[in-house]
């Protein structure tokens, strides 16, 4: 019978190649995958991050002054050749709470977290006011990798969803590849896992949308029109 760290092992690994899947069909392989963990939020809300430092390190033994070798295809029979090498690497993480959600949602986190390391690598800001607010170049960055984005008050273009064309790619990938996933009970005794509660709001002109979690009056900027709440 399988075991917790066995399942738990599993579970990285089937993540590791759904990034693989995702960053192969919608990044174009651009992205070096990075150290991909499952790590519970203590306030049991956010669903994944990508961490903007390279804070995973590790040493390795590489070849050392190989294009200075006289025998470079048997380097490896020389035990002395190598010195050892520091490395460094990103941090994607996807919640352990949250993993007990449609592998569609999980998806939509993975591909959210990946847009970000994509902005990192190619030096651009896609989050401001401390890195707490999805700007419009968030949104345009994610709508060119296959999600959905909707504004929320507060933190901006952060709530992302599939589109029809990327759920179906996951479509795909989970009949050739099954679930295999473990997830946490919430942080504190006797707390579930919560629900959404956000209403969404929608210009009836142009269909601009944002999303709150308190019932509002908003007037469309573009159109100067009420948004209309999809909860009335």
């Amino acid at each position: 019978m399988i075991n917790g760290t066995e399942k738990y092992i599993e579970t990285v690994k089937y993540l590791a190649k759904l990034y693989d899947y995702c960053n192969d069909n919608l990044f174009k392989g651009e992205l070096q995958k990075p150290v991909i963990t499952v790590q519970r939020d203590e306030r049991n809300k956010t669903n994944g991050w990508f961490s903007l430092q390279k804070v995973w390190k590790w040493q390795d033994k590489v070849p050392a002054n190989c294009t200075e070798c006289d025998d470079r295809d048997n380097c490896s029979s020389y035990t002395d050749c190598y010195r050892l090498a520091d490395y460094e690497d990103y941090e994607l993480n996807i919640t352990a709470q949250q993993l007990n959600r449609p592998i569609n949602e999980i998806a939509a986190t993975m591909i959210h977290e990946m847009v970000h390391h994509y902005a990192k690598v190619n030096n651009m800001q896609d989050c401001s006011r401390s890195g707490t607010y999805h700007n419009k170049l968030f949104k345009r960055l994610a709508e060119m990798h296959g999600l959905n984005v909707e504004c929320m008050p507060t933190i901006g273009w952060a709530h992302t969803t599939l589109t029809k064309d990327t759920a179906k790619l996951i479509e795909t990938f989970v009949k050739d590849n099954p679930e295999t996933l473990i997830y946490r009970s919430p942080v504190f005794k006797g707390q579930t896992v919560k629900t959404t509660s956000t209403r969404k709001y929608e210009c009836p002109c142009c269909h601009n949308s944002v999303r709150a979690t308190k019932q509002l009056n908003i007037v469309c900027g573009d159109c100067n029109q009420v948004m209309l709440d999809d909860k009335e």
